[in-house]
């Protein structure tokens, strides 16, 4: 079965790709006002989160976040770089 269509939000529309795996280059922005996931390019992404960068909590937030927006379970969502950067590498597992 396919996945539905995704809304990026604005009128754009994205499918997960339909490749086993799928790395993504996040820029992730704690401490924001609002979660948003935002497209800046071709598997780039800017995450915003509401917890800040200290134990972890961001990093955990940044994975149900993508999650959710993927339409994924948490457990097929990992921070492959980048534990401790704004700077990360995600990778979708599993995704067809």
């Amino acid at each position: 079965m396919a996945n539905p269509p995704l809304n990026l939000g604005g009128s754009r529309k994205e499918k997960v790709s339909s490749e086993k795996n799928v790395c993504l280059k996040v820029k992730v922005q704690p401490r924001a006002r609002q979660q948003k996931v935002q497209k800046i390019g071709e598997r780039e992404y800017t995450v915003r989160v509401l917890s800040p960068p200290s134990e972890g909590k961001a990093n955990k937030e940044v994975i149900a976040v993508l999650a959710s927006h993927f339409h994924l379970p948490p457990s097929r969502v990992k921070i492959l770089r980048g534990k401790k950067s704004r700077q990360k590498i995600v990778i979708l597992e599993n995704c067809s």
